[in-house]
């Protein structure tokens, strides 16, 4: 008897506990979110309404599109020549430094756990990748290969 007054007594109060709903709000300044105190939502849905918006002049947000997509790099998937890999930020860093006074293409420090790769150039074509992978042998990066992923097309 007293296991089943107890279980009732539980469940009553686990269901009084799931009852109310609360609004949470929050206010976001700088990089820190601070939460405002927490609310009981009081709307009833028979209070909720719905307002059509008149249709505004879609031009203008055309126009702006085509501006941010033209400020906005393409990406897509390509090809790169990593020359090497470091579990160590600040080495990779370095040779990237070194990296990018021997070569004529872009260098990337690329984070992919547990390794910062380095990786050269954008290519569209792994044919295009495996031409310029003579030179960055040429330069002195022996172990360089040509890796599938995502490029930045200018």
């Amino acid at each position: 008897m007293k296991y089943f007054i107890t279980v009732l007594l539980f469940i009553l109060l686990l269901s009084s506990g799931c009852a109310k709903r609360q609004a949470v709000t929050e206010t976001v300044i700088g990089e820190d979110i601070l939460f405002e105190e927490i609310k009981e939502d009081t709307t009833e849905i028979s209070e909720i309404t719905f307002t059509e918006e008149p249709e505004e002049d879609i031009s203008i947000f055309e126009e702006e599109e085509l501006e941010l997509s033209a400020t906005e790099p393409k990406k897509m998937l390509g090809y790169r020549v990593q020359i090497s890999a470091f579990k160590n930020k600040t080495a990779a860093d370095q040779e990237a430094s070194r990296a990018k006074l021997i070569l004529d293409k872009y260098v990337y420090v690329e984070y992919i756990m547990p390794y910062y790769k380095l990786r050269v150039g954008n290519f569209l074509t792994k044919s295009d990748a495996a031409s310029y992978i003579n030179q960055v042998v040429n330069k002195g990066f022996k172990g360089a290969f040509i890796v599938e992923t995502t490029i930045i097309v200018e």
